[in-house]
């Protein structure tokens, strides 16, 4: 079962990939979004999965959980 996207687990692992990750793909050649939609749960009306821009990917997401006001639990 997929943990729920929370707006601290996206910064978390947006910063993290950030450091790691700058070339846009991690070593295992997924994209943010990618990995992002494989981990944790989310309502969307924008795909990410295959969104190549690790920004553009974290700003759709950011976005949507503002909008469906997502409270921050880890």
């Amino acid at each position: 079962m997929k943990m729920q996207l929370t707006i601290e687990r996206l910064n978390l692992e947006y910063l993290q990939w950030i450091v790691q990750y700058p070339d846009s793909n991690n070593n295992e050649d997924l994209r943010f979004g990618q990995y992002i939609s494989n981990k944790y749960s989310y309502d969307c009306e924008e795909d990410v999965f295959y969104n190549s821009n690790t920004n553009h990917a974290y700003n759709i997401l950011i976005e949507t959980l503002q909008l469906n006001n997502v409270e921050n639990i880890l």
